[in-house]
């Protein structure tokens, strides 16, 4: 957040999703080669006819959505690592700790299992 904008008044997990949350959204469409093999898949199972797109967009938009859903589990546990310091810091200027987006990758990967 820039020096001139203020920092909402809402819960340090959701001041954490916040700063992540242009990441979050970069690696949640990512789907790679199993994402992407199911999007073909259900298009092809549609017979290649109009709708075929809709279901392969509604597989990606779905595994999307799980996949965000992961994020924001794995920013909340995340969060409660924060110390004071960090935690004044993350009021003080809207940012996260350096090590907080590997710790939210690795509960994310964790999580999806």
């Amino acid at each position: 957040m820039g020096d001139n904008q203020r920092v909402p008044n809402v819960t340090d997990e959701r001041l954490c999703w916040l700063a992540v949350r242009d990441h979050v959204d970069k690696r949640s469409r990512k789907l790679g080669f199993f994402g992407w093999f199911s999007v073909l898949a259900s298009a092809r199972a549609g017979g290649g006819g109009p709708t075929s797109t809709g279901l392969g967009g509604d597989v990606r938009r779905s595994a999307m959505s799980d996949r965000k859903m992961d994020y924001a589990l794995a920013v909340d546990e995340a969060a409660e690592r924060l110390s004071a310091e960090e935690r004044r810091h993350l009021r003080a200027t809207g940012e996260v700790p350096p090590w907080f987006v590997d710790e939210v990758e690795r509960r994310a990967a964790a999580i999806r299992g």
